[in-house]
């Protein structure tokens, strides 16, 4: 594979030889990016949307344990002399990994000059800003055309000695041509292989009411050696704290994003710039705007995490003890808020007291012959299934979420679903398989979210988005 990479590498960077260096990256101005859901226009029902992201979210959930348990990295080289001492090496299968490329959303963006259509997907829990690039010696299906650079007046690779390329957990220097490579695995085995290059972005923005474009620079992957899951899209834009990601790179300090239910057929809403601060103005929402601290991991550090205190169903609040959410010294533990898991994730103890509640207020039965794949489910009224209209619902305890100085009261179906069809319940939760939780997406929908990295703090109101 060694071998490939070179070749491919070489290929890249020659017919990229007279291309011009882009300018630093400088952000001004705002920023609005229409976001779709992997299985938007499927023709699929809600309940045919969710057990597809639920088994998504069983892949996450072990991607972001095996993160969350990792111990150091390794680093990449593809020259043979370029092998890292002995010391550096590590047993197998101690690689550095993030979350997995099986994600939920796409961001449509255009690379190079002339701009190219790429559907990267969005994931705030990883750093990297990369897609499948041509030639390619092995690359995933996707919707577009591989991205060529050979095409592209703007692309240049990165130098060895770039501070970026120092940032990448596995990278190494294919000389002569002082090219700077990169591996990036995920934690699901998507793994990605490259030259790391500077290239011109351009997103669709937002000024003053008129739609235009704007056009940056920055760094990303060029992989050539691609493989696993990318899910509907060309690669993915890391959306994580550390230096690689876009967040990063643009000095972004402030970025929100208003994601609807799946089966609505309406696209969702990322913004960065001053318009992501639309989500202080209450007359915007559907309801207040509250705010929690986001915190930090020195182990984790691409990850935002929240405070998490405690969980109430149907206005009990349940005998769950802080320290079940706490963020410790070593990494482990903590709430991450994430975009990229459709379900909620919990602590396989805090999840039996949650399950427990639900059960004792609902006066339902486990249902039978569930699947993985279907979560925590309970079987309901015949009288409910025979219900001549698919609206007809269980009354479900209500569920709040109690973090550091906010409380979200979560809609009913955020945190349930409803399948007729099948004659159950489901909670939209599952077990995270380590100590670490997961705020997952389906319990985002239809609210405004605003990291605000200046301030260091998560905001959310709720919305139509």
């Amino acid at each position: 594979m060694q071998q490939r990479l070179v070749a491919l590498v070489l290929m890249v960077a020659a017919s990229a030889a007279c291309a011009s260096r882009p300018a630093a990256s400088a952000f001004v101005g705002d920023v609005r990016v229409a976001l779709k859901h992997v299985d938007a226009g499927k023709q699929l029902s809600r309940p045919e949307l969710i057990r597809r992201a639920m088994r998504r979210s069983k892949a996450r959930a072990a991607a972001l344990s095996a993160v969350r348990s990792r111990r150091g990295s390794t680093r990449f080289f593809p020259g043979a002399s370029d092998q890292p001492p002995p010391q550096q090496q590590q047993a197998p299968g101690a690689t550095a990994v993030r979350p997995s490329g099986d994600l939920e959303y796409v961001v449509d963006l255009a690379i190079g000059t002339p701009p190219q259509r790429v559907s990267a997907l969005l994931d705030t829990g990883s750093d990297l800003i990369w897609t499948q690039c041509a030639p390619c010696g092995s690359c995933m299906t996707q919707p577009d055309p591989l991205f060529a650079p050979a095409a592209s007046a703007s692309y240049e690779p990165a130098r060895c000695a770039a501070p970026l390329c120092s940032d990448i957990p596995h990278h190494g220097c294919l000389r002569p041509a002082d090219t700077c490579t990169y591996r990036y695995n995920y934690g699901d085995g998507t793994t990605t292989l490259g030259v790391y290059a500077m290239e011109r972005f351009t997103f669709a923005s937002s000024s003053g009411g008129d739609d235009a474009l704007m056009s940056v620079p920055l760094g990303f992957g060029c992989g050539s050696l691609n493989v696993g899951s990318l899910n509907n899209g060309s690669g993915i834009v890391g959306f994580g704290r550390n230096p690689l990601s876009l967040v990063s790179q643009l000095s972004i300090r402030r970025f929100s994003y208003c994601l609807t239910p799946y089966a609505s057929g309406r696209r969702s809403t990322l913004l960065f710039g001053s318009l992501a601060g639309g989500v202080y103005d209450d007359a915007a929402g559907d309801g207040p705007v509250q705010t929690t601290p986001l915190l930090q991991s020195p182990q984790n550090p691409t990850f935002y995490y929240v405070r998490l205190t405690g969980i109430s169903v149907g206005g009990r609040r349940l005998r769950i003890p802080e320290s079940a959410f706490a963020l410790q010294p070593d990494g482990s533990g903590g709430v991450i808020v994430d975009s990229g898991t459709a379900l909620t994730l919990l602590p396989a103890a805090v999840l039996a007291e949650v399950v427990r509640a639900f059960r004792a207020q609902l006066r339902l039965p486990f249902a039978n012959g569930s699947s993985a794949d279907d979560g925590v489910c309970f079987a309901v009224p015949a009288a409910w299934r025979r219900a001549a209209s698919a609206s007809a619902q269980v009354v479900v305890p209500r569920m709040v979420l109690h973090f550091q100085g906010a409380d979200l009261d979560l809609p009913r179906r955020n945190y349930v679903l409803d399948d007729h069809r099948r004659g159950r319940l489901c909670l939209l939760l599952a077990d995270s398989g380590d100590d670490g939780s997961t705020i997952g997406n389906l319990v985002q929908q239809d609210m405004r979210v605003l990291y605000d990295l200046e301030a260091e703090t998560l905001s959310f109101a709720p919305a139509q988005c």
